[in-house]
């Protein structure tokens, strides 16, 4: 079920029709993998993170004592990469699937197979070798390009079909590790049954809690669950390739994970993709200015075009719905509410950014956000007048000084928290909430006296990709961990970054673009990994 769910949250985004398209020639899948002695290192550098490098060592020390100089281990060569590749068929069963091994020396991998798996290969067809060997009963080899090629059936070697080693493993992406899916070589009977299955889970979705939800919800969650649908639709017919990618390196200090979906050019769905490229943001650019933080979030998008009528209808009549359902002692405030926020709720377009800063001299943070808005002055209009009608019911707890002054085209509000819960104040050392106010965005600040809002107001849109998320985890470990003594943290972050900052070292980021393709990509520093390792292990987990 996650993994349905996480299927749609790529695709949502993406809504589009099906598109004809024929499978190009070649592999339909590819899997790459570096020689054993890179993986090994790579290997080692993530498990010493952890402080478990010797398991790795003692790997290397076995597969060491079972090489022989010039024909490497037990005959397979230790310096080239690894892969395997598919050329689908509609029907999976019998589509070519081979493994490619580099070889060292032949005879030596074979006499390995006999003395540590008993199995003697047999002479085939044309040049091939076939053995019976355990759980997969039979398989074909052939030896060609120093490469031994592996596949459950003869005819999947024929060496007109082979893929050679130097264009299969010809670009070094700097990955350890890649799985690329050609969804344009994909058999468009294949891809139809995928979307097929698909839809029959998302459709099981679709029917439960049917009979708690009113007509508006339903028509909300319609227009989401078709979204859906015609996304993956966009992916599996406009799609051109979808890559996973690896990466583990000791000298930038960093691990990542990278997710790349590419669309075929001219269709809708690549114009959806692009639609989620960077753009201007003036929330972007406020939290930036704001200055250096523990964590940052931003995020970009919009209602694809196709879906943009539907939704704004689905979201007036939740609220109309909502309006109903109201009590009626204060319905009159909830119809005001409905009608400053509606513009925003339907417009459908996302551009929002906020920050906890890094923490000052005294240990306080300060938290700054923005959001873009659709006519801001009447939402401005809805809180003051609420709080003229109602505000005296809670003065002994908060107190609203509205139009403090004007910041170019925000006008300031200060909000007073008279009982502020001890913990808040811990974290900003104030009760004091500033908020500012423009016909298209409204920013807000937890800092004692606004300075640093009024220094962002000021500030000019900046470049925002669809969805960014980024944490300084040496910088939030405190406010996480409130229970870890002084002497505990102190020798914790010693013990992974070392003497001095730790800014720049312990950072974990998230972030997906759009453009040509869209990418979705997650990294962390390894010295952060180091920390919550330890933190972990300290933690007794």
């Amino acid at each position: 079920m996650r993994f349905r769910w996480a299927f749609a949250a790529l695709v949502a985004l993406l809504g589009s029709t099906f598109a004809s398209a024929q499978p190009n020639d070649g592999p339909a899948v590819e899997l790459r993998l570096r020689s054993v002695n890179e993986l090994l290192d790579r290997a080692e550098y993530v498990a010493g993170l952890a402080g478990q490098e010797a398991a790795i060592g003692q790997a290397r020390d076995f597969l060491k004592s079972l090489t022989v100089a010039g024909k490497g281990i037990q005959g397979i060569d230790p310096k080239r990469p690894v892969g395997a590749y598919a050329r689908l068929e509609t029907d999976i069963k019998t589509s070519p699937f081979v493994f490619m091994v580099p070889v060292a020396d032949e005879k030596t991998f074979l006499d390995a197979l006999k003395t540590h798996l008993d199995v003697t290969p047999e002479k085939g067809a044309d040049g091939t070798l076939k053995a019976a060997v355990p759980l997969v009963n039979q398989v074909h080899m052939r030896f060609a390009n120093d490469y031994l090629y592996i596949a459950p059936n003869a005819s999947d070697l024929d060496l007109k079909k082979l893929v050679a080693p130097k264009v299969y493993f010809g670009k070094d992406d700097g990955s350890f590790a890649s799985l690329v899916v050609h969804i344009e070589r994909v058999p468009a009977d294949l891809r139809k049954f995928a979307f097929g299955q698909f839809e029959l889970g998302l459709n099981e979705e679709r029917k439960k809690n049917e009979e708690r939800e009113t007509a508006a919800e339903k028509k909300l969650k319609g227009v989401m669950f078709d979204a859906v649908l015609g996304g993956s639709k966009g992916v599996l017919e406009d799609g051109k390739a979808l890559s996973l990618k690896l990466f583990a390196d000791a000298k930038t200090d960093e691990v990542s994970l990278e997710l790349v979906f590419t669309p075929k050019s001219g269709t809708a769905t690549a114009k959806n993709v692009t639609a989620l490229g960077e753009k201007k943001s003036l929330p972007a650019g406020i939290v930036a200015a704001a200055g250096p933080s523990a964590a940052r979030f931003g995020a970009s998008a919009t209602v694809t075009d196709g879906t943009q009528k539907e939704y704004a209808a689905a979201v007036r009549a939740l609220l109309e719905q909502a309006l109903k359902d109201a009590p009626a002692d204060g319905k009159d405030v909830f119809e005001a509410l409905v009608a400053a926020v509606s513009p925003t709720l339907t417009a459908g377009n996302l551009d929002a950014a906020g920050a906890l800063l890094s923490a000052n001299d005294k240990g306080h943070h300060v938290a700054i956000g923005a959001v873009a808005v659709k006519e801001g002055k009447g939402i401005e209009k809805f809180v003051k007048k609420t709080i003229e009608q109602y505000g005296m019911f809670i003065e002994n707890e908060v107190v609203f000084k509205f139009d403090v002054e004007t910041v170019g085209d925000f006008t300031l509000h200060k909000v007073e928290l008279k009982n502020a819960p001890e913990k808040f104040e811990k974290v900003f050392g104030t009760g004091n909430i500033w908020l500012a106010t423009s016909e298209d965005h409204i920013a807000f600040s937890i800092e004692p006296e606004g300075d640093v809002l009024r220094k962002a107001l000021k500030a000019k849109a900046a470049s925002a990709p669809a969805l960014q998320l980024e944490i300084a985890a040496a910088q939030l470990l405190k406010m996480a961990q409130p229970d870890l003594k002084p002497d505990e943290l102190k020798a914790l972050l010693k013990d992974s970054f070392g003497d001095g900052p730790t800014a720049g070292k312990d950072t974990i980021r998230v972030t997906v673009t759009g453009g040509p393709a869209l990418t979705a990509k997650a990294t962390v520093k390894g010295k952060a990994l180091r920390m919550l390792a330890a933190l972990g292990v300290l933690k007794g987990n």
